[in-house]
């Protein structure tokens, strides 16, 4: 090892002081942690979902979700297939959810708080004792609260910004890789831990954040395995007791292997037993639709954003790098881990040059990332997991971690010069760090006003299972509906039926990440795109079908939102249904007012 390792005191400084820096800040720009997250997009569907799953899970013999009912889509019913699952954070939401009185709270802003630290203390801990406390600390950093593209997709993206597991999977599976080129003894309880993080990663977004820790095992898998000499993993143990006497965890015996090991391997099987059922659940579900008649997607990032600097004159914010590059912009931070953090990875990457298996897994998973465009050059889909992954920029969640596994082998300066340089790159790295860290404390997130919690309170009391929208939001983000046929007002609509958290009703719409032309069938066989088009205007068998659609089903009433549609059409609904007995402002959706049918 070139360099010299920090004591253990020094070592477990260096750790504690990265969890306050990392809580702290994440702390300071997630701001508000008085209420739930709402802005009337996609930031509500992540507490939805966590709701649904609190309302639709079972645990025992083995975790299970009703995936088919009418609680959207009512009264035809759908599969929920293609919600934003994220296991871990549903399960932290229902359980949080439950303990607060099946009531919504800040739930997902600790969540992202612990995502963070997890991400940067984890980091930290797998490398230990393999690197100098202090360029650790500096790793935890940037793979955490200083990843910009996960910071800048809090709270609306929520889905592809946690990535804890997949991230730790990466660091495991290379501190493996490391230690068996060195021929470091590997233990017994480290390779269960390993295989542990494997499964946790299935607690994270399926569709994308798993698939990258996935992917990098088996790039390095396959590029390095004939690379190892036999029982090179095993070098230097002097009987096999070396795999069960040298653990994770301080022993106090020569049996006290058994400690670690046992709780490795409980975690590794509780792993198992909470994620595996759902994760194969939902893949199963999949199957089962055709997207056949799906557009497929363009969306992708240029390789270029990766060397542009967080400065101000070179910011996304005052040049229009879309325009330059003509390809899909969509999160501030995307493809952009830090031009400090390039060099830092291609003069590290310099010096284990020779040493070509502990570099090219890396740059394999660059290149596959950097390059992918889902039609074009759909090259992540060599692998069926990233079978649904629809913009490439997404991968910028895993730049910094790959990059900072590079950077770790930056030479030490061994004169004037390669200290100034070294000196300069930090300076860079502050800046780069302080700069868009500063923009993002100014965003200025919407609350719900207290008029919409005695909003949402009088809706739940109303006897009645279900509340119709109107107008209603039947769309999909890549179906066949992403255009205005049940959803005439997408952007401010397209959330609306997440509040049924807070009132706990049935609802008529839904926002799918995913939709199929068999799902939304019903609807167009009762004629309901014509009566949602914006410019239609009502006869009285339009009223009489509504009247009947109202009567038949177990509505408690009608959230109307008087100014998405005409003047005279809101008069009608008053003489027909009653003068609304509540109003409040939905985020992005505006005025809604209540119609009580009961």
């Amino acid at each position: 090892m070139p360099y010299a390792l920090s004591t253990p005191r020094i070592t477990l400084s260096w750790f504690l002081t990265l969890g306050i820096v990392v809580t702290t800040l994440t702390v300071w720009a997630v701001g508000d942690f008085s209420q739930p997250m709402s802005d009337g997009n996609d930031t509500d569907v992540y507490e939805y979902v966590g709701y649904y799953f609190w309302k639709n899970g079972t645990l025992w013999p083995f975790p299970h979700l009703n995936l088919n009912n009418n609680q959207t889509f009512y009264p035809y019913g759908t599969n929920q297939t293609f919600l934003d699952w994220g296991f871990e954070r549903d399960y932290w939401y229902a359980f949080c959810y439950w303990l607060n009185g099946n009531r919504p709270g800040p739930y997902i802003q600790f969540y992202f708080v612990y995502s963070l630290a997890v991400t940067a203390l984890g980091s930290f801990w797998l490398l230990r004792n393999r690197f100098p406390a202090w360029r650790l600390f500096v790793l935890g950093l940037a793979v955490s609260v200083f990843n910009f593209y996960s910071l800048f997709k809090f709270p609306v993206h929520l889905n592809v910004c946690i990535g804890h597991y997949t991230i730790l999977c990466i660091v495991a599976t290379y501190r493996l890789l490391a230690d068996m080129l060195d021929r470091r003894p590997v233990t017994l309880s480290y390779l269960i831990l390993w295989a542990t993080l494997h499964v946790l990663v299935l607690s994270q977004e399926l569709g994308y954040v798993a698939g990258f820790g996935l992917a990098f095992t088996t790039i390095t898998i396959v590029l390095t395995l004939p690379r190892l000499k036999p029982n090179a993993a095993w070098a230097g143990a002097k009987d096999s007791r070396w795999l069960w006497t040298q653990n994770l965890l301080p022993r106090s015996s020569d049996r006290g292997w058994r400690l670690p090991l046992a709780s490795a391997g409980g975690v590794l099987m509780l792993a198992l037993w909470l994620y595996l059922p759902l994760a194969l659940q939902i893949v199963l579900n999949a199957r089962q639709f055709d997207f056949g008649d799906v557009v497929p997607s363009r969306m992708w990032s240029h390789p270029a954003r990766l060397l542009i600097p967080y400065l101000p004159p070179f910011d996304a914010i005052r040049l229009d790098y879309q325009a330059i590059f003509e390809d899909s912009f969509e999160t501030y931070g995307q493809s952009r881990p830090g031009f400090w953090l390039v060099l830092a990875a291609v003069v590290g990457g310099w010096s284990i040059r020779r040493r070509a298996a502990l570099w090219l897994p890396i740059m394999v998973m660059l290149t596959l990332c950097l390059l992918y465009h889902p039609l074009l050059l759909p090259t992540l889909k060599i692998f069926p997991w990233f079978a649904f992954n629809r913009h490439g920029g997404r991968a910028s969640l895993i730049y910094p971690v790959l990059l900072s596994l590079l950077a770790l082998h930056l030479p030490l300066p061994k004169n004037r010069v390669s200290l100034l340089a070294m000196s300069a790159l930090g300076i860079l790295m502050l800046i780069e760090w302080s700069y868009p860290y500063s923009r993002y404390l100014t965003i200025r997130r919407p609350t719900l006003p207290a008029s919409f919690f005695r909003y949402v309170g009088i809706v739940q009391n109303t006897p009645g299972e279900a509340i119709l929208d109107w107008p209603f939001c039947t769309t999909g983000a890549d179906g066949p509906t992403a255009t205005a046929e049940l959803c005439p007002h997408y952007q401010e609509q397209n959330a609306v039926f997440t509040f049924r958290r807070f009132y706990d009703k049935k609802g008529v719409g839904q926002y799918f990440g995913r939709l199929s032309t068999a799902q939304i069938e019903p609807f167009r066989r009762d004629g309901w795109p014509r009566l949602l088009a914006p410019n239609h205007i009502f006869t009285e068998a339009d009223w009489q079908f509504l009247d009947q659609f109202l009567r038949k089903n177990d509505f408690a009433g009608i959230n109307l939102y008087p100014d998405l549609i005409r003047p005279e059409q809101v008069r009608q609904f008053y003489a027909r249904y009653g003068q609304p007995v509540a109003e409040t402002r939905f985020p992005a959706a505006g005025r809604v007012q209540f119609l009580k049918l009961r």
